[in-house]
């Protein structure tokens, strides 16, 4: 059988390129990147290099295989974009990759986000619900994630995965854009009492084959671990990197108010920050999760979180990030 994978050079998309290859799958990986990074080049897959936007892309790489995941959905990082509406994009994108996919009658591994969830009322804060109005990440995730629910009621057998706070190896994005290696070297002076769920992301990716080879289609599962105060994650990360734990503490709407607006005036002026205020908006979105019952469902238990944590300190020294 053969599997292709959107944004295999990703964090969540090597992971599940991983367990696809553990569970006997021939894989195809794309990415934008002219040559496959280190971390791929040992792997026994089939790279190939392209841009998804561009017109007929999807179709040619979607034909000849029998499952597609995506875990390249667009979304957008900073408030403002300079490349026009992502809404537009996000549509045009996930409507091409669904045309493809629906043509080819392959099925469909689909990574969303934990934010497209219904909330109790409790849970739903005011400070929750502002930071969804005040950037388009949480409106166009939303507007992708519908589209794939529609063409799975029309018939798509499509696996839908809600992860939280992933953490483990395999991580490359830019380094100031990375927690672990920034507390571990000192540059993350406060922490909040806030809570959030973190899950291996090679715990996700066991989520998605086992639900996949359980068809459950249709359905979006969380993929979920450990309840945590970011404050506690801190010191945890920093007590097994043998780093400082941060010792000031800055009250969850602070941090947001500041991240947000600092984004906002050096947007203004026609800069971008280093430090986008999504990582905080989404911070609001978190509140303790009860345990899972549909991962007992599907044979998966998360791995310890000091695991996950060891395994991450391991791969951005790796890295050189600290």
């Amino acid at each position: 059988m053969k599997a292709l994978v959107l944004g295999a050079t990703g964090h969540l998309g090597n992971a599940i390129l991983r367990e696809l290859l553990a569970n006997g799958w021939e894989v195809t990986a794309t990415s934008r990147q002219a040559q496959p990074p280190a971390h791929l080049r040992d792997l026994k897959v089939d790279y190939r290099c392209g841009d998804a936007d561009h017109e007929g892309q999807l179709e040619a790489w979607v034909r000849g295989h029998e499952l597609v995941v995506d875990a390249a959905a667009p979304y957008p990082l900073h408030l403002f974009s300079s490349s026009g509406d992502p809404r537009v994009r996000a549509k045009r994108r996930i409507g091409a990759l669904l045309e493809a996919v629906e043509r080819q009658g392959c099925t469909l591994g689909y990574v969303s986000s934990f934010t497209t969830r219904r909330r109790p009322g409790e849970a739903d804060s005011l400070t929750a619900r502002a930071a969804r109005a005040l950037h388009p990440y949480f409106e166009v995730k939303q507007l992708m994630e519908d589209q794939v629910l529609e063409a799975a009621r029309r018939g798509l057998p499509a696996v839908i995965l809600n992860p939280t706070m992933c953490l483990g190896p395999w991580d490359a994005k830019p380094r100031h854009l990375c927690l672990v290696p920034r507390l571990l070297a000192g540059e993350v002076i406060s922490s909040v009492d806030h809570i959030v769920n973190v899950v291996d992301v090679r715990d996700v990716a066991r989520v998605l084959v086992a639900a996949l080879e359980g068809a459950r289609f249709g359905e979006p599962i969380l993929a979920n671990g450990f309840n945590i105060s970011v404050d506690d994650l801190c010191r945890e990360v920093c007590a097994l990197g043998s780093a400082r734990p941060p010792t000031a503490r800055t009250p969850t709407p602070v941090a947001l108010a500041v991240a947000y607006w600092s984004e906002y005036w050096l947007a203004m002026v026609g800069q971008k920050t280093s430090y986008p205020s999504l990582s905080m908006l989404l911070l609001t979105q978190f509140t303790a999760l009860p345990p899972n019952p549909t991962l007992a469902e599907l044979g998966v238990s998360p791995r310890p979180l000091a695991a996950t944590i060891g395994d991450s300190i391991t791969w951005f020294r790796s890295l050189g990030y600290c």
